[in-house]
């Protein structure tokens, strides 16, 4: 979430967060780029002029900053939501990903197919 929030703030929103548990090198790495960051969940965390409001898969019903987007009726995306609307729409998408299998069935580095840009469709 982190190096997503930097990249909306690079592309022009104002961007602040919360989080539970706030420590290096994240805490660092978005302080040095001037994101606030608020530890813990408040409904007050929630800025009262907020337009859009990402919420991460492990928020859940209950947690204040939740309820209060809810009750606010703000909209609110999922960072996939936030991958695709403000990042991928309209360009050529690559996506690598892995699932997680006992050892001796893992891919070996150097077995990563490579993909010429015209067959990714």
């Amino acid at each position: 979430m982190g190096a997503v929030a930097v990249a909306l703030q690079e592309r022009g929103f104002r961007v602040t967060g919360s989080d539970e548990n706030v420590y290096p090198p994240m805490s660092s790495f978005l302080q040095k780029k001037g994101i606030a960051l608020m530890e813990g969940y408040r409904a007050a965390n929630i800025p009262t002029d907020a337009q859009v409001v990402v919420i991460g898969n492990a928020m859940r019903r209950g947690n204040p900053e939740v309820e209060a987007v809810l009750n606010r009726k703000l909209l609110y995306l999922s960072l996939p939501e936030v991958l695709r609307n403000f990042f991928l729409r309209g360009h050529h998408n690559l996506v690598v990903t892995r699932t997680v299998k006992p050892p001796r069935q893992r891919c070996l580095p150097g077995s990563w197919t490579k993909l010429e840009a015209s067959q990714v469709t």
